[in-house]
């Protein structure tokens, strides 16, 4: 298809239009989200300083590194929406009139939108892979200095299941020198779920070489059947190996999974391996793909409605009001799909693709019908 002159103007009045709806989100979840940012700072901000971090470097940091996850969010919003003004404001100073009347289709004439919208979904897809790990991790650190926690340690984590069926507790961990303090590794019987065996390590560190977690210090083994508490505890030797399968970046994975902004898809299909069990993670990794497709899904559903809506009423709202209205419907039957999934009742990969594929098909259908 030849780029003509009228789509590099369609495309530039989209791309200003996109830009301007994703500043004005963001300028607005930043207000709304600084006051409490703001108010941890003022408190610590001697202990913030002490700890060699100007406090306003900090703010601004975590913002920075924020933002990129919160615009992956509002994507397929932000499209629909900059789509609808871009229409309307091309609509109000009589461009698409002119471009109708002159035998452009109104599919040729939205094609630029479309393609452009392709990109940024192949965009998702690569910041995914390539820039999630690096990005969430920072924003997870900066987050802990503005909170007063201490960078180098995670404290009240939640308990790790490894695949050999034992369950990982422990006081905390410090993510730069993998060092698990107080750590208690607990195996159930398969069959009535009560504990049979437990191991209490002062420390664990991981031995990247050798792939194994190492009692540097000993421990000592409980049997949890034991009739003479505290007599029959077995001692540890310093030097052995703990009984957990489960790497430090997989184990890092798991205990920061729940505060981290993001994931990308190797941590999520690593979670999902140690967890074959939990449909969570089969729907998280596969969440990961609906989510960037639907930005065209909301396009193709909200192009042709844009469309007509911008050729009788010169208002952008209309327009944004209904891209709203559509995204409301589709993320909702997302967020329904994936809510039963997670349940473990139904087939979690169809469920999880059957809102994208019913909407997609349906905005597929209307965007081919716009000149009817």
């Amino acid at each position: 298809m030849i780029f003509r002159r009228h789509d590099r103007y369609i495309l530039r009045a989209f791309i200003s239009s996109l830009l301007a709806v994703l500043f004005f989100f963001s300028v607005i979840i930043v207000v709304l989200d600084s006051a409490e940012r703001v108010r941890r700072l003022t408190r610590y901000w001697g202990r913030i300083e002490d700890g060699g971090h100007h406090p306003l470097l900090v703010l601004a940091e975590y913002y920075g590194t924020l933002l990129p996850f919160l615009w992956v969010k509002l994507m397929p919003f932000g499209v629909a929406a900059a789509a609808a003004f871009c229409l309307a404001r091309l609509t109000r100073h009589n461009e698409v009139t002119s471009l109708l009347t002159s035998g452009v289709s109104m599919r040729r004439t939205v094609w630029p939108i479309l393609g452009m919208a392709m990109l940024v979904v192949v965009g998702i897809f690569a910041m995914q892979d390539e820039v999630v790990p690096q990005l969430s991790r920072r924003n997870l650190h900066l987050w802990r200095v503005i909170s007063r926690s201490t960078p180098e340690r995670i404290t009240n984590v939640p308990h790790f299941h490894d695949r050999r069926g034992g369950r990982l507790s422990m006081e905390s961990y410090d993510p730069f020198a993998q060092r698990m303090r107080a750590a208690m590794i607990t195996f159930y019987d398969p069959e009535s779920g009560r504990p049979v065996d437990q191991y209490w390590y002062p420390e664990l560190t991981w031995q990247a070489q050798d792939a194994h977690w190492t009692a540097e210090r000993g421990g000592r083994r409980i049997p949890a059947n034991r009739r003479a508490p505290g007599r029959d505890r077995e001692r540890i030797e310093a030097g052995s190996i703990a009984p957990l399968d489960g790497s430090a970046a997989l184990l890092e994975i798991a205990l920061t999974a729940r505060m981290s902004p993001g994931l990308s898809l190797a941590q999520v299909e690593a979670l999902e391996q140690a967890n074959p069990q939990n449909p969570h993670f089969t729907v998280l990794k596969h969440e990961m793909y609906t989510l960037p497709l639907g930005v065209l899904v909301l396009l193709l559903l909200s192009l042709p409605f844009s469309f007509r809506v911008a050729q009788r009423s010169k208002s952008a709202i209309p327009g944004m009001l209904g891209s709203g209205l559509l995204g409301g419907l589709y993320f909702g039957a997302q967020f329904l799909a994936a809510s039963m999934a997670r349940a473990g009742d139904w087939n979690p990969v169809v469920l999880t693709w059957m809102p994208t594929v019913i909407f997609g098909s349906i905005g597929l259908s209307l965007f081919l019908t716009m000149d009817g």
